[in-house]
């Protein structure tokens, strides 16, 4: 499976607009063998700081074309943006630090992952799985974020305390979706661990779909990143970084209940200092509960390119290799 990536960001501060194009051809395998996908996100953000201490941000995202893992048939959606269509305000929130930036809180309609479980370095990445662990089943973010409140404490100027609460699909705090991480800077290296909660009445996993005894339950589970810098003359790059992945979540209320990844990045190649080099895995297990639907495990192998052909344009070819095998059924069914 091929992928491509191109970008466009136009900037008049404090009004900007994205629009990132999304072309992909699926080479070998998949459900589509030899099929182009495409679609495009825009996105038009406004910024503005009421005061030193004090900033209010909105966005609005329309998505258009094909989602490409119904084509591929991936569980951890190999594209970032791939999604159904849509056109919708997408975050709408307020910022307010105190003491000098030490503690700050932001109210509103809040992507999760711009605050939580993302690791650095993972950025350019265009896998999903690469900007937070998927076993984080219910976080609120793309393409849904949710109305909420985040407070953010820095203990000291390397350690961060970070805890955030996210109402339901109906705007209540009752049976929400809480977060927690603690963030802690170790010279180049950066250690974060968190933990999450989804309240409310969720029906369990069960390995028979008739079986109705087991009673609804809260979702819950851990997330951890490390990441780092380091010096490198290989590709003639200026600087490069590194990034590590764990999540765990229960078997029993989420799809996907292991993810390990990890991922390396060049940035400035050949003296072109906006140009980005990266290579990443990502594996995930699935829990047995739902073994007659997806396969066990999936893994996914991404290299990336990035040019900066000018100030606004970025070019991005991408290629993913993905491990994709049938489900294991109960019941005998027909190879074709």
């Amino acid at each position: 499976m091929a992928s491509h990536f191109c970008a466009a960001n136009s900037l008049a501060n404090p009004l900007s607009l994205t629009l990132v194009n999304d072309t992909s051809y699926v080479a070998s395998g998949g459900l589509e063998e030899r099929t182009t996908i495409n679609r495009t996100l825009g996105i038009v953000a406004y910024e503005y700081r009421i005061n030193d201490s004090t900033l209010f941000f909105a966005d609005a995202q329309v998505l258009r074309g094909s989602n490409a893992s119904d084509s591929v048939g991936d569980l951890q959606v190999f594209s970032n943006i791939d999604e159904a269509e849509l056109t919708k305000i997408y975050e709408v929130w307020v910022e307010k630090s105190f003491y000098e930036e030490s503690l700050r809180f932001k109210i509103g309609q809040v992507d999760a992952n711009n605050e939580f479980a993302y690791a650095e370095h993972a950025g350019e990445f265009i896998q999903s799985s690469m900007g937070f662990s998927p076993t984080v089943s219910y976080f609120p973010t793309y393409p849904s974020p949710r109305l909420s409140v985040n407070a953010f404490y820095s203990a000291t100027q390397n350690t961060q305390l970070s805890i955030g609460h996210y109402a339901n699909q109906n705007r209540s705090f009752s049976n929400g979706f809480t977060v927690g991480q603690w963030t802690q800077h170790m010279g180049s290296v950066t250690a974060a661990i968190g933990g999450w909660i989804q309240t409310g009445d969720i029906a369990p996993l069960v390995d028979n779909e008739g079986d109705e005894s087991t009673p609804p339950q809260d979702a819950s589970g851990l997330f951890s990143t490390l990441s780092g810098e380091f010096s490198s003359e290989l590709f003639a790059a200026q600087n490069g970084g590194w990034f590590l992945q764990y999540g765990r979540s229960s078997d029993t209320t989420s799809e996907i209940d292991t993810h390990i990844g990890a991922g390396l990045t060049w940035y400035g190649i050949n003296n072109r200092k906006d140009d980005v080099l990266g290579l990443g895995i990502s594996h995930i297990t699935t829990s047995p509960l739902v073994a007659s639907q997806y396969k066990r495990d999936e893994t996914a192998i991404e290299l990336f390119y990035r040019f900066q052909l000018t100030d606004t344009l970025a070019l991005k070819p991408d290629i993913q290799f993905i491990e994709i095998q049938p489900p294991i059924r109960k019941q005998k069914t027909p190879l074709f």
